[in-house]
């Protein structure tokens, strides 16, 4: 079965102006652009049909296929857009601002009712502060690893899924992701490695920062 993939790449990284009006995927993270990593990154993994979901098309030299977006579509619009690429019936989608380290191909075991996602747990941007009677601090402790689970911007879907329930524009988030869980359509695959979602500038020295050393 070949592997086939769509990286949503239509963002305008509104929250990284004016640091840099560089648009997203051609930001650089280490010798080479955003996008073109998590191209490698498939590619290393065997994927072989890649799909950019995107309004323009000139994001990268590597072998992919482009799914123009030439209106706003939101994240569901351009994913359902994009499935007109998928050779097969599944299909690994993923944001290209999020940045993880695992075998992707492992979430496809998790499309078996329609729909799998990536979850993980995110760390406290601030420092947490304990205290006692209300009043008095007893510990402080850096960027705490939250107890909780959040989307980490990779999905894989069923193509029938997408075709039923994916808006033509909107984001699929929040409104179609609640309906796929109703429907008991939708599994979550807890993962425990190091996640990047980058979205402001301070994110985007610490992805150079990890990746220089």
């Amino acid at each position: 079965m070949v592997k086939e993939a769509i990286i949503l790449a239509g963002g305008e990284g509104w929250r990284l102006k004016p640091a840099t009006w560089t648009p997203k995927p051609l930001l650089k993270i280490n010798k080479q652009t955003l996008i073109d990593h998590q191209i490698g990154w498939l590619q290393n993994h065997g994927f072989e049909n890649i799909i950019i979901a995107s309004n323009r098309t000139d994001l990268t030299k590597q072998p992919v296929t482009y799914s123009l977006e030439k209106d706003v579509l939101g994240t569901g619009g351009a994913t359902r857009e994009a499935f007109n690429q998928i050779q097969g019936d599944v299909a690994y989608v993923m944001n290209v601002d999020d940045i993880v380290f695992y075998d992707p191909s492992i979430l496809y075991d998790y499309a078996g009712k329609g729909a799998g996602i990536l979850l993980a747990k995110p760390t406290l941007p601030f420092g947490m502060v304990s205290l006692q009677n209300g009043i008095n601090v007893t510990r402080f402790q850096d960027r705490s690893t939250m107890d909780f689970y959040v989307n980490a911007g990779h999905y894989v879907f069923k193509k029938a899924v997408v075709e039923k329930y994916f808006p033509e524009k909107g984001d699929f988030e929040l409104a179609t992701m609640q309906r796929l869980a109703d429907k008991k359509m939708l599994q979550g695959y807890t993962y425990h490695g190091m996640w990047f979602t980058l979205n402001t500038m301070k994110d985007l020295i610490q992805v150079r920062s990890f990746f220089k050393s």
